[in-house]
């Protein structure tokens, strides 16, 4: 059964809270994979062993769905009058054959 998105972590969570260039949304199984396998991102992340053992385990991070969320637009910022534009025809100058 796939984990849901409320049960994945991102791997790595940094100590320093600094975003890491590449992160993975992994489940805590994957972590614990990774950890015995001594990956080499994990001795900077919040979930390792040694990290919790002193620290206690992190606060879940909220999870964010997919998709942006988007605010309502205000009326007023809609209803600002377009400069009047010439069609084509009239705005390019005329040819002299002859």
């Amino acid at each position: 059964m796939a984990d849901s998105p409320q049960d994945l972590r991102t791997c790595p969570t940094r100590i320093d809270g600094a975003a890491a260039l590449f992160a993975h949304r992994v489940s805590p199984a994957r972590c614990q994979d990774r950890q015995r396998g001594r990956y080499h991102k994990c001795f900077t992340c919040v979930y390792n062993h040694a990290y919790v053992a002193t620290h206690g385990m992190p606060v879940p991070e909220p999870v964010r769905l997919p998709g942006p969320r988007l605010e309502p637009v205000a009326e007023e910022a809609t209803s600002v009058p377009t400069p009047a534009v010439r069609p084509k025809e009239a705005a390019r100058p005329a040819v002299r054959v002859g």
